[in-house]
């Protein structure tokens, strides 16, 4: 069984708890809006499903190990999934510098 991700949920407690509407509406979060948020959501959980979810069973067999160098071994698949996160974005927010 795969991960879905609740995104139903999420997007419920963002509209009805979060008030996202005024949020957007704020200086500054003008970007925040329901549909681009809904849009990072579901690229976001596709990502988390394809490419990291996968990850869990081999991360708890194999765990991370601590080489007598002081570096750290992780599991197979996880330098990949990082090289995936990094490149499709999600390593970093694009904000102006203030």
């Amino acid at each position: 069984m795969g991960y879905k991700p609740p995104l139903q949920d999420i997007e419920f407690t963002l509209a009805n708890i979060a008030d996202l509407e005024s949020i957007a509406k704020l200086n500054g979060f003008q970007h925040a809006d329901p549909a681009t948020v809904t849009g990072v959501l579901e690229e976001a959980g596709r990502f988390f499903s394809e490419v990291i979810a996968p990850l869990n069973q081999i991360g708890d067999q194999q765990g991370s190990k601590l080489q007598p160098d002081g570096t750290v071994k992780t599991p197979e698949g996880f330098k990949a999934a990082y090289a995936k996160f990094v490149e499709a974005g999600w390593g970093g927010v694009h904000i102006p510098e203030q």
